[in-house]
């Protein structure tokens, strides 16, 4: 039976498609480290045309190695390099810089980000050492939240990925296979017993309405990796798609559309800093490599998405 989408949200199967999948919004890049430099440079791309973008915003605080996460009008960079409670970003209609009052309860960098309809979390990360603290920011008011619930497993350099009920960090350092993560309407900590199949850290965490994946990574020490799999939300179950990306990467952002999921930048073999553009078009689960590029190449950047996708 056919699959449809309504409202862009919520997939379906009907005997008949009425509703179409309209793609909307832009892909955001935040940051990062560019060659030489902290970055606080904001580019990425336009979803319908797959074209590059690059507002006048930057970032309030120039950084790396942050967790991003979006409402349906604002994307926010939280925590990153220093390590900093930092939360900034960019407002998706003005496309003008933001710098909420608002800051992380643990100031730490190299964690992972997900987000409900109504608030963003970041998960893990490194202080002086790995932490399992889940905290973030409420959307509506721009206050902070710290909720009691703490990941499985603490660690950093993992990649975070959500259902609209759930969000799951994936992976981490010591190459870790982990999946765990917090259930939002609870705020409770969950724990599946799917595992990535290779386990590997800094991959780029996209998803669909149906499946979380992992792009990517460093899957041994400077192995960076084309492979791509994940978890499916439904069943929570672990995959492993047959696309592989089309350049082995690691630290590239990911941000999604409904239709697919891109690699933003990120570092390759050399190491060589990227502007490339790459991932995976959800309804086949073929690998894409798209002609636009990164204003600035550079890795460690956090990404966000307009368009009212999760």
């Amino acid at each position: 039976m056919p699959f449809c989408f309504w409202n862009n949200h919520v997939l379906q199967e009907e005997s008949t498609c009425y509703y179409t999948l309209v793609v909307t919004g832009r892909g955001f890049a935040m940051g990062g480290y560019a060659t030489s430099a902290v970055s606080s440079e904001i580019d990425g791309l336009e979803f319908a045309s797959d074209a590059a973008v690059n507002p006048a915003a930057v970032l309030a605080v120039a950084r790396t190695s942050t967790a991003g996460v979006n409402s349906d009008i604002r994307g926010y960079a939280m925590g990153g390099g220093g390590p900093t409670k930092e939360i900034d970003g960019i407002e998706f209609a003005t496309e003008l810089a933001i710098n909420p009052a608002a800051l992380l309860a643990v100031a730490r960098q190299n964690l992972a980000s997900v987000n409900s309809a109504t608030v963003g979390y970041a998960m893990g990360g490194y202080t002086s050492l790995a932490v399992n603290e889940i905290d973030g920011i409420i959307f509506a008011t721009e206050g902070a939240t710290n909720p009691a619930a703490t990941l499985g497993t603490a660690r950093y350099w993992m990649k975070g990925v959500n259902s609209d009920a759930k969000g799951y960090a994936m992976g981490g350092h010591s190459f870790s296979a982990e999946i765990d993560g917090l259930d939002f309407a609870t705020e409770t900590a969950i724990n599946p017993a799917a595992a990535l199949s290779t386990g590997r850290l800094e991959a780029s965490a996209v998803n669909s309405t149906a499946k979380g994946y992992a792009m990517g990574g460093d899957a041994s020490g400077l192995q960076y990796t084309q492979i791509i799999d994940g978890i499916i939300f439904s069943s929570e179950a672990a995959f492993l798609s047959s696309a592989v990306l089309s350049l082995g990467k690691t630290y590239a952002a990911g941000v999604n559309s409904v239709a697919k999921g891109y690699a933003l930048g990120g570092r390759s073999a050399g190491p060589t800093y990227q502007a490339d553009i790459c991932g995976i078009e959800f309804s086949g689960e073929s690998a894409f490599a798209s002609a636009a590029s990164l204003g600035v190449a550079r890795t460690g950047a956090a990404g966000c998405q307009s368009g009212g996708v999760l």
